[in-house]
């Protein structure tokens, strides 16, 4: 337990230079336990074109934090109540033929893991965006299946946005529905989480031409910016940033979550309870938690467990105080959360650090420094 606490001010003035050392437009931070919110803090702007203030209910592009908090948390379900194996090939979901022969020794786990071989990324889109809405589907996976692999299944890692792809896949074909449907059915709303969803688009003309139908300019406020696209020719906003992400209609196992700092932590948090034994219902297992949050490799360039990361020594974005039974995530629009299981601590940082532009990097620099003051706040700087 901790003994310390947040000096307020100190971490309003870090944050306060970061803005303006343009590390960010707006950020939202929130410290929490397994049984309550400590703070929860908000600084910025959502846009920096219309300059009303980032509060806590900002809903932010989450990006690659889809990968944990809906479709691993949905293959968590899915392996308590028997109905997927974590070895399990490709072939049982997709027909042999289309599977080539190399890829049929990829099971669940190696997905989950980063350990299939799979390319990190393909610009996808700039060809899918051609194909007809109702083929894009098949199209990709027939696309990802087809990605040479960078290794064999299980020997190596290479964090892969294709591997979750391909488990987003496997999950609608498991539970014939679309992602967006289980995440709010399977996952948050059973637990009355509001603030997190999916934000689906109607793809069927040429974005670049024509933007997306967004909610009236009220709700479009509530959305955190993210880049000004070249592809798309508009800033974004409320609609997701990543492009493969995009021509799926912001539906996809790697990316296209939305939420509010709280919604983050919400689910977290109930994962948490599960993972220390709390009843849940019939369909979570602590076991099965416990499994997917042990890192799978002792390898220092493999840090994954199953579809969550841990801390990567020094350099991590999480500092160099949470423990080694850490585990949590990054996001690439700017968004982080790192859960300290032995310490019962959450940092949730959702920033929007790719506005106007994703050649700002310098969030890389200012992650650990609020993450080490919590730390050294709330445990002392040992």
């Amino acid at each position: 337990m901790s003994s310390g606490s947040i000096d307020i001010s100190r971490l309003d003035a870090m944050f306060e230079n970061a803005l303006g050392e343009g590390v960010f437009p707006g950020a939202a931070l929130l410290v929490g336990t397994p049984d309550g919110i400590l703070l929860r803090k908000a600084w910025g702007v959502a846009r920096y074109d219309r300059l009303g203030p980032v509060d806590d209910g900002v809903w932010w592009d989450l990006a690659s934090l889809t990968k944990p908090l809906v479709t691993a948390s949905l293959c968590m379900r899915m392996v308590a109540d028997g109905i997927l194996s974590l070895e399990d090939p490709l072939t049982r979901f997709f027909p042999r033929a289309l599977v080539p022969t190399e890829k049929r020794e990829i099971r669940i786990r190696h997905l989950l893991a980063h350990s299939s071989g799979l390319p990190a990324h393909r610009p996808y889109y700039k060809e899918l965006i051609h194909v007809p809405p109702a083929r894009r589907a098949s199209t990709l996976l027939a696309w990802v299946l087809d990605a040479p692999l960078l290794g064999a299944p299980g020997s190596s890692g290479l964090y892969s946005d294709l591997g979750f792809i391909l488990l987003g896949m496997v999950l609608e074909r498991i539970a014939e529905q679309p992602l967006d449907r289980q995440a709010h059915g399977l996952l948050f709303d059973p637990c009355g989480i509001a603030d997190l969803d999916y934000r689906r688009l109607s793809v069927a003309m040429d974005p670049r031409i024509r933007p997306p139908e967004l909610a009236e300019d009220s709700l479009q406020r509530r959305f955190a910016a993210t880049q000004d696209c070249p592809w798309r020719g508009r800033t974004l906003q409320g609609e997701v940033d990543d492009e493969n992400a995009y021509c799926m209609e912001g539906v996809a196992g790697h990316a296209g979550l939305f939420g509010t700092v709280e919604g983050v932590y919400k689910w977290l948090a109930f994962l948490w309870g599960v993972y220390k034994g709390r009843d849940a219902g019939p369909h979570w297992r602590a076991s099965v938690v416990r499994e997917f949050w042990t890192k799978q490799s002792p390898a220092p360039d493999r840090p994954w467990t199953l579809g969550f990361d841990t801390p990567s020594g020094a350099r991590s974005s999480a500092g160099v105080h949470f423990s080694p039974h850490t585990v949590g995530h990054l996001g690439s629009t700017g968004t982080s959360f790192w859960m300290d299981l032995e310490r019962e601590i959450v940092v949730v940082l959702l920033t929007n650090r790719v506005h106007p532009t994703r050649a700002n990097e310098k969030l890389k620099e200012f992650r650990p420094l609020p993450h080490n003051f919590i730390m050294e706040s709330l445990y002392g700087a040992g």
